[in-house]
């Protein structure tokens, strides 16, 4: 198993302290590039680029075809004038695992240990074919305070390496690579401190992941594939009720995993995310408070071309380090 996932300050090119720092996100239909400048509280946007990737590339949020993919690389780097800084990489969501695993109190280092004679209880594939990276995070339970939460973030080692080919092959300095769905959350919940407990919905033409936050931290992630790429069935309240089915099913499941945690917020966005129509649906039908994401006023870091939707995951990617 890789530590593929890499923590800040542990990745190629840490840091770049001082430096500018970039993102790449592969969407179904397009790459969205973002490059940006400074500091965690006074950050600027250097470089924004969107290339469209031929069909079939990325399919339900998964990737397919990485050839085309490394072309849209390609065409990508003719756009921006190439890659002059570390670049943080998003793997589609659903080629990823997301997983909260409980130890006894002990080292991060003990848990990645821990972690691999118990690898195949949790997860689909051997542990030597596995690539991952492991965070512990806060959760609400009484117990909290006595065990080690830990976060894994793991996918086939194959799928990594075959990255590493591609982006080598284009000329990216690839500081790392990191689930989408974690980027979108990080972006999501903004440079500032957060309290309490909340929802994020990240909303796609072909997948919808749907996360619980405490505090500054991810304890849930569910991915649910509703096609949403027809406009018509996007338009129409019977082609979005399966997300509304979906965040009411996952409010029961983290009622239940969670006794007494109350979330009020729902944080939503991405490319789908952004109808208004499907946020009246999730207020309403959810009982939650609704806000539609603008990554740029949440991070005062305003865009090269205007209040322009779909870059909540990249310039998540791009923050990594910052954070």
């Amino acid at each position: 198993m890789s530590s593929i996932f890499a923590k800040k300050g542990t990745s190629k090119n840490k840091g770049n302290k001082g430096g500018n720092f970039a993102g790449i996100a592969l969407h179904g239909d397009s790459l969205r590039y973002l490059e940006l400048s400074g500091t965690r509280g006074s950050l600027k946007v250097i470089k924004q680029e969107i290339v469209p990737i031929s069909q079939g590339a990325i399919v339900k949020d998964s990737l397919v075809d990485l050839d085309t993919v490394a072309s849209a690389l390609e065409g990508l780097k003719s756009a921006v004038g190439g890659f002059h800084c570390p670049v943080i990489l998003g793997i589609p969501s659903r080629d990823v695992i997301l997983r909260l695993v409980e130890y006894p109190k002990m080292s991060i280092e003990d848990v990645k240990e821990a972690l691999q004679f118990e690898f195949d209880k949790y997860f689909p594939y051997p542990y030597q074919e596995a690539a991952a990276d492991v965070a512990e995070v806060e959760v609400p339970t009484p117990e909290a305070a006595d065990k080690s939460t830990i976060l894994v973030a793991t996918c086939r080692q194959r799928i990594v390496n075959d990255i590493d080919r591609a982006t080598t092959r284009v000329g990216i300095s690839l500081a790392a690579v990191e689930p989408m769905n974690v980027a979108f959350f990080r972006a999501a919940i903004g440079p500032d401190m957060r309290s309490g407990s909340y929802f994020v919905v990240f909303v796609e033409p072909e997948s919808t992941q749907i996360m619980l936050g405490y505090k500054d931290n991810g304890i849930l992630f569910r991915s649910t594939a509703v096609d949403l790429t027809s406009r018509e069935v996007r338009d129409s309240e019977e082609g979005i009720m399966p997300i509304l089915r979906d965040v009411q099913n996952t409010i029961i499941f983290a009622g239940n995993q969670y006794r007494g945690l109350e979330p009020n917020n729902l944080i939503l966005g991405g490319i789908v995310g952004k109808d208004s129509r499907l946020g009246v649906l999730l207020e309403t039908g959810a009982s939650l408070s609704v806000l539609s994401l603008d990554v740029w006023n949440l991070w005062r870091t305003p865009s090269l071309v205007g209040n322009v939707g779909g870059f909540e995951v990249a310039f998540g990617l791009a923050v990594r380090n910052l954070l």
